[in-house]
């Protein structure tokens, strides 16, 4: 972890290639490294560890961002938004990039030269988190600025103010210039989610891109 410690600590990600490309490999790396960056937390599916590749709308988590986006660009967002914390760690292994290669990009909030007066918006302008029964108010920027919460697929304005904080998200990311992380088989990247959102460019049905993910919380 040493050498993943000093890229997550500057820049919020970090990489690194499995020692083998078969799939049972890079699973397993992916459950080691997890487990030294702290406790593995289950996804939509209710997996510790999953096995993601791009959906059609009506084959998608009712839930994900797929069911919106299917094979289109998926937008920046912060993974396990709809939960009262994010995610810690998302550690993502590359079985197989797909052909062509569709990358993930990589956003640094920190980065997106807010004001300290739009953190300040950003930390009180009320927004809901959509999450079925267990739905909630919260607030993209938490209150003590450790983590950002950003998902077009589970966060809904419901006041003007709101409606500003998402508009004012969307038109950074709008303006950013991302990090664009074109895939080879058996890498591996770590994503520190309180401070870098991701994406994906659009996929060609059937690419075969397929990747091991795992969520870690702290």
């Amino acid at each position: 972890m040493p050498q993943f410690a000093s890229s997550l600590a500057d820049q919020g990600w970090a990489t690194c290639v499995s020692s083998d490309t078969t799939e049972d490999t890079i699973l397993r790396e992916l459950e080691q490294i997890g487990d030294t960056l702290g406790t593995r937390t289950v996804g939509r599916g209710g997996s510790l560890v999953e096995v993601i590749q791009p959906r059609k709308i009506i084959e998608a988590h009712p839930r994900s961002l797929s069911v919106r986006f299917g094979l289109d660009a998926l937008p920046f967002h912060t993974e396990l938004s709809h939960r009262q914390y994010p995610c810690r760690y998302l550690l993502l292994g590359c079985i197989d990039p797909g052909i062509p290669n569709a990358p993930t990009m990589l956003v640094d909030w920190r980065r997106l030269r807010f004001s300290q007066k739009e953190l300040d918006f950003l930390e009180s302008a009320p927004v809901l988190v959509r999450a079925g029964q267990r739905s909630f108010y919260s607030t993209i920027l938490s209150s003590d600025r450790m983590f950002f919460r950003f998902d077009p697929g589970c966060l809904e304005a419901v006041t003007e103010r709101g409606r500003a904080a998402l508009t004012l998200v969307e038109q950074r990311l709008e303006d950013s210039v991302p990090e664009v992380h074109y895939w080879s088989k058996g890498d591996i990247l770590i994503i520190d989610n309180w401070t870098i959102m991701h994406g994906r460019a659009s996929v060609n049905q059937g690419s075969g891109r397929r990747l091991g993910r795992i969520l870690i919380d702290a």
